[in-house]
C-alpha cells in the first residue's frame, strides 16, 4: 500500500525542521564539503529524488570501479532528499543494498530515491543506481524521522523493531 505523502512545494524554500536546513557539512550532498561527493537533487513531480553524477578515479576501490559504500551512500542522500521534499528530515535506521552490476569512471550515474510508505516514524524507501541505462545496483532502507525539539541522542535511541510497518 503506497503511502500518499504531500510534498512541500515551498518557494521560500523554508521547511518545517532546521535539520534539513543545516545539511551543509554532509559528506554526500554538503554544498559546503569540498572533499565530499557534492551530489546534487531535483524533486520530480511524483516526490522522487534524482540526480547525476560523473564518478571520480578518488572514489575507486578496484581500478576501475566505484567503492560499493560511495555508492550506498548516494542512494542514501538521495531517500534524504525525497524524505526532505516532504518536510521530514531523517536518518537511517537500515540499508539494504543489493549491487547488480559494477560501475566504471567513463560515464555519469543517475541515482533516484522514493519513500514507499511510513508507519509512525518509520519510513520505508528505496532507491537505485543506473549507468548507461543499466540497472546497476538498488536499495530498500527505513529511514526513522528526527523529530523537532528533540535531542538527538534521544531520538535515536528509540528501538525501531517496535515500530516495525
Amino acid at each position: 500500500m503506497e503511502d500518499r505523502l504531500p510534498l512541500l512545494r515551498s518557494s521560500a524554500g523554508r521547511y518545517p525542521h532546521p535539520a534539513i536546513t543545516s545539511h551543509h557539512q554532509c559528506f554526500a550532498c554538503g554544498k559546503e564539503n569540498p572533499d565530499g561527493l557534492n551530489l546534487r537533487f531535483a524533486i520530480n513531480p511524483d516526490g522522487v529524488a534524482e540526480g547525476a553524477w560523473q564518478p571520480l578515479q578518488i572514489f575507486s576501490s578496484y581500478p576501475d570501479r566505484i567503492h560499493g559504500g560511495i555508492l550506498a551512500t548516494m542512494m542514501d542522500s538521495a531517500i534524504v532528499h525525497a524524505l526532505f521534499a516532504r518536510g521530514i528530515a531523517g536518518v537511517t535506521a537500515e540499508l539494504t543494498v543489493r549491487y547488480l552490476h559494477g560501475v566504471g569512471f567513463d560515464s555519469a550515474i543517475t541515482v533516484r530515491g522514493w519513500v514507499e510508505a511510513s508507519r509512525h516514524r518509520i519510513y520505508q524507501c528505496r532507491a537505485e543506481i543506473i549507468q548507461k541505462d543499466r540497472l546497476a545496483a538498488r536499495a530498500s532502507a527505513k529511514f526513522m524521522e528526527i523529530r523537532e525539539g528533540t535531542p538527538q541522542g534521544k531520538e535515536l535511541s528509540t528501538d525501531i523493531r517496535s515500530c516495525r510497518p
